[in-house]
């Protein structure tokens, strides 16, 4: 998938670019510029057909097999995800959900075939629960894709956040069908879009089918999708996000609000501050159990009081890695190496983050029954995140909670 986006990127750019620079100046895109976008989606089209039909379906599931898995996600196209990599479905472009239909058919159909054991292997498919892949890009498509999966009564649904979640645009306004609402300022894209398509599922799908959230991490996405698609008799997530945060150095907190924090800032603070930072998660106690911090003894080493700036601090902290690595080793950086002690320090700020999401996942297990005690407890998260986030995420969750409770249909 991204191999392909990547292939069009540098094309898909330039037309998307010149489409808001003449939406800017003439409140439309030219003819000339909305045929360069359907030649580039024309090609995306053809080199993910090319790509699916070299795809060996049966070695696929022969692979997922292997590991006798309760739960399956089913054989998928990926156009949708690449063209929305591309920035192909952008807003500029007043996309259409029919554009993606036959995509999505597509799916349905693989799906399908699947189930009826054409690419093999039936009989060893029937003990998991196999979950069929929505992937849609805005709330009208999410719908019309969670509308139309009803025929083929599917075991799960598995929303696809792919492409949404990897967008690094900002928006100024969010369709939910034939209503446009302007969000008023440029907010970034990747929750505003994710939230909207969800609820585009919960409001399509009007069942209790399982449903898995496939590829979010976000601490205070996973609280708030889940309030949506409560209904389902089973929310199940799947994201790299924990891991992939963990090594690049961002810690979940729960504390203070559901959130993902960097850790060069979080250590700056606990600085400054003069508190430690801890966690009840058995993973971060497990780790400073065998590699206890200290503080206070960094805090002196470098000279932090409580007028240092954090920006300063910051920067110390990035340029004195030894030091960090033996006051405060859980905020260290990871190195290349065969090392244990690295080894443990994955483990435990990967754990950790997925200790965070588990518990968020609980909070909600145990309101999902009293629609009135889950709304308020979401409330209270959304509230805190707003609190502590940045300004234009804050303001993005605050935005879309808002139209979710207009538009919802449950």
């Amino acid at each position: 998938m991204r191999k392909i986006a990547k292939k069009f990127s540098k094309q898909c750019k330039a037309i998307l670019t010149q489409a808001k620079i003449e939406y800017k100046k003439t409140g439309q895109v030219s003819t000339q510029t909305l045929e360069s976008r359907k030649e580039a989606f024309d090609a995306i089209t053809l080199a993910c057909q090319k790509a699916l039909e070299g795809m060996d379906m049966g070695k696929v599931i022969e692979k997922q097999l292997e590991i006798e898995p309760d739960y399956m996600i089913g054989l998928e196209d990926f156009t949708i995800p690449v063209l929305m990599l591309c920035g192909m479905m952008d807003g500029v472009f007043d996309p259409k959900a029919q554009e993606v239909a036959e995509f999505q058919d597509l799916t349905k159909g693989i799906y399908q075939r699947q189930l009826s054991g054409e690419y093999g292997h039936k009989e060893k498919q029937k003990s998991a629960t196999k979950f069929m892949v929505l992937h849609a890009y805005d709330y009208a498509s999410a719908y019309q894709a969670a509308r139309n999966v009803k025929e083929v009564n599917p075991e799960g649904l598995a929303i696809s956040y792919g492409g949404p979640m990897k967008s690094r645009r900002f928006i100024t306004s969010l369709n939910f069908g034939e209503h446009t609402e302007n969000l008023g300022e440029l907010l970034p894209e990747p929750y505003l879009i994710s939230m909207a398509l969800t609820l585009g599922v919960a409001n399509g799908v009007n069942s209790d089918v399982p449903v898995h959230i496939l590829g979010v991490g976000s601490p205070i996405l996973i609280a708030l999708m889940s309030q949506q698609l409560r209904r389902s008799k089973a929310i199940s997530i799947d994201s790299t996000a924990t891991f992939k945060d963990a090594f690049e150095g961002r810690i979940y907190g729960s504390k203070y609000a559901f959130i993902k924090m960097k850790r060069y800032k979080l250590a700056a603070y606990s600085l400054i501050n003069n508190v430690p930072y801890s966690s009840t998660s058995p993973f971060f106690k497990e780790f400073e159990a065998k590699y206890p911090s200290n503080w206070p003894a960094l805090r002196a080493e470098l000279g932090v009081t409580s007028s240092s700036h954090v920006k300063d601090v910051v920067e110390m902290i990035k340029d004195e890695n030894a030091l960090v690595e033996k006051y405060i080793p859980f905020m260290s950086r990871f190195r290349g190496g065969n090392d244990v002690f690295i080894d443990h320090l994955r483990v435990a700020r990967a754990g950790h983050n997925y200790w965070i999401l588990h518990n968020i996942c609980r909070g909600v297990r145990s309101r999902i029954d009293d629609k009135a005690k889950l709304d308020k407890w979401a409330k209270y998260q959304v509230n805190r995140y707003q609190r502590i986030s940045s300004g234009k995420w804050a303001k993005a969750i605050g935005k879309v909670v808002e139209l979710v409770g207009k538009y919802e249909q449950y």
